[in-house]
């Protein structure tokens, strides 16, 4: 950080030269998986303070961040104001961001201010037992300093004055933790080479080495010189942490067509982890120019909200020249999902051929793409959202497919979202019969948009099935939760006769709003249904009534939408009207429904001739079963009314 930008413009290459016109190929290969989809390149240096950016669950959470680098201490008389590890922290306890600890911001001044070991050891000491006190639950790893190769000015020997102690004061306090550097401000093969020799010869090697890296252009050429100093010093292949990366070009921080490249060599390379850069040092938390100076979305937060919705595997890009800054992209297939994305951009401008090589098989004969474009004008002009260029239909006739896109600046960065046409539905298991009993996670199996649509690809309950569908284990065995409004999924029933049906659930939720209502074969057969209020958790179930359905003989297809949020459903059942018991109503005196307590009637039910009991699809039961089985149940009393009861252990 920090240097002057003649010296940047020096070491760095590619990135500054002038935008190329031309046509180029960018190939894909979307079965060809190269890693799991981890939003490696999605973090920022200082990007996260514990104010800025101000609403985390909307601008922040989105993205999948990464590794957020933070001071290890802030404030007066430390090198950064704002924005400490442990203030960051508890702000993204519901994100995916971790925390690298940047040791070296204990200091102040730069370059660093270093007085002598003890005082260094005392504070470094201080900063691990607060991080082992779980003050960072979300942490990443230790970066002992930062650019050494300027900012070291406490001895002629950086490695053996300060790296190798405090590497072994980690080792003995927090053995497990992660060390990362040396994070040179650029990537110095000399420096680099005599830092590697020094840890090989004195056993100090960093789990992950790192380095910052300005235009993305020479990225490769560094990666290649450093595995070759692996190989030469017999050292297992290390992690790579790219912990700043930006253009050369100070104001070109966080904007989309420049980004591509960085996150498309990233991913490709198998770094690990990768932070965009903080130039503009009034201006913290705002993820790297992501956001605006007055913290609204720029072009590059809706970018990398592309890179964020990726799920399942990244997947084999190859641009016209990986070592240079122009035309680039990245890829993520998802069969669970239904779609594959990718985002391209670079330093050109001109017509450009994206060719899908192959394509995964889940995409069936006929695909749509939809191509987005997200422009940008400065890092602090907001952009409100992104356009779509074009939504064709293409007919699949071999397995390659190419889609032109018109580049039109070197800043704008474009995507293709490419989903099938048709999908068809398949049981989970068996078709479902009907009259009985429809187990809610039990949907069918076709994927996002055809057997289910969840508004989050990951399966928040982390049961049961590996989809996006949320399920976890409550209720009888396993329920369907997390809902939110506009969420559906889809059953194949079987049903045994025409006719009018009762819909019995068993649900709950903490509140009054929340409800679902039915399709058959896509068509409307319930209202919505508002689910009462079943207790002050979601795990307080209780089998509701929820009205009655007419429904078609023979098979069809069932869809359960969610028509208010956050109601936990474990299963539907369906019973043929005409054998329901008919009236069901509450006393006279507008009390709470009758109950047994213990296995014993209250004396609302009053004897006036053999009583009958039935479940809540009105079949008959036995009293030994009500006894026994805790739950819901009509009871009738000849020449009194039908009550609903409850029973309790």
């Amino acid at each position: 950080m920090n240097l002057k930008l003649k010296t940047l413009l020096t070491m760095a290459t590619v990135a500054s030269m002038s935008t190329m016109v031309s046509a180029a190929t960018l190939k894909v290969d979307l079965t060809d998986s190269i890693r799991p989809v981890t939003h490696v390149a999605s973090g920022s240096l200082y990007g996260f303070t514990e104010t800025l950016p101000s609403n985390v669950d909307a601008d922040v959470a989105p993205l999948k961040p990464n590794v957020f680098l933070a001071p290890a201490r802030s404030g007066e008389g430390r090198q950064q104001r704002i924005g400490g590890a442990f203030l960051i922290s508890p702000r993204l306890k519901n994100t995916t961001g971790k925390v690298q600890i940047r040791l070296a911001d204990i200091l102040p001044g730069w370059p660093y201010q270093y007085q002598n070991w003890d005082s260094w050891k005392k504070e470094v000491t201080s900063v691990i037992n607060d991080r082992k006190s779980a003050a960072v639950q979300n942490f990443d790893g230790y970066e002992i300093w930062n650019e050494p190769n300027d900012t070291w000015k406490g001895s002629d020997n950086f490695e053996r004055d300060l790296w190798k102690p405090t590497y072994d004061l980690i080792r003995q306090l927090d053995p497990g933790a992660k060390i990362i550097g040396p994070s040179y401000s650029f990537y110095n093969a000399s420096k680099m080479e005599n830092f590697i020799k020094f840890c090989v010869q004195n056993n100090c090697l960093p789990d992950v080495i790192s380095w910052h890296q300005w235009g993305s252009g020479g990225f490769v050429d560094a990666l290649e010189t450093y595995r070759a100093l692996e190989k030469k010093y017999n050292i297992s292949p290390r992690k790579v942490s790219i912990n700043e990366y930006s253009s050369t070009e100070h104001p070109e921080e966080g904007c989309p067509g420049i980004s591509v490249p960085f996150i498309a060599k990233f991913e490709r390379h198998g770094v690990e982890s990768a932070m965009i850069s903080w130039w503009f040092v009034p201006l913290p938390g705002r993820l790297g120019s992501l956001l605006t100076a007055q913290n609204q979305r720029g072009g590059g937060w809706h970018l990398y909200k592309w890179y964020g919705d990726m799920s399942g595997y990244m997947a084999k890009v190859t641009p016209p020249n990986d070592k240079s800054a122009g035309l680039d992209g990245f890829a993520a297939v998802d069969a669970k999902q239904n779609y594959a994305s990718i985002v391209i951009g670079g330093n050109t401008i001109g017509n450009s051929d994206v060719v899908f090589e192959k394509l995964p098989a889940f995409l069936g004969g006929k695909v749509k793409a939809v191509v987005e474009r997200v422009v940008w004008k400065d890092k602090d002009t907001a952009v409100p959202k992104t356009d779509t260029l074009s939504a064709k239909e293409y007919t699949l006739t071999g397995p390659s497919l190419t889609i032109p896109v018109n580049i039109e600046s070197k800043f704008y960065g474009y995507r293709i979202y490419l989903t099938p046409i048709d999908v068809p539905l398949k049981p989970f298991k068996d078709v479902i019969a009907i009259p009985g009993k429809v187990e809610v996670e039990n949907y069918d199996v076709a994927g996002q948009g055809f057997s289910y649509f969840d508004n989050n690809s990951d399966n928040k309950g982390g049961a049961y099935r590996e989809d996006g569908v949320d399920i976890e284990e409550s209720g009888d065995n396993y329920v369907v939760g997390y809902t939110e409004a506009g969420e559906w999924l889809k059953y194949s029933v079987d049903i045994a006769a025409e006719g009018e049906y009762v819909v019995t659930a068993n649900v709950a939720t903490s509140a009054d709003t929340k409800g679902f209502k039915l399709f058959l074969d896509d068509k409307e057969i319930s209202e919505d249904f508002t689910v009462p209020k079943t207790g002050e958790g979601w795990s307080d179930y209780k089998v509701i009534n929820a009205g009655k359905v007419n429904l078609a003989a023979g098979k069809h297809t069932l869809k359960l939408e969610i028509v208010g949020s956050y109601v936990n459903i474990d299963w539907l059942e369906f019973t043929e009207a005409s054998k329901v018991v008919e009236p069901v109503e509450d006393t006279d005196d507008g009390e709470d429904p009758a109950a047994i307590s213990g296995g014993v009637l209250l004396s609302k039910v009053q004897a006036g001739g053999p009583t009958q009991y039935f479940d809540m699809r009105g079949l008959r039961v036995s009293e030994q079963m009500v006894r026994r089985n805790p739950g819901v149940y009509l009871v009738r009393v000849p020449g009194q009314k039908t009550y609903i009861i409850r029973t309790a252990k």
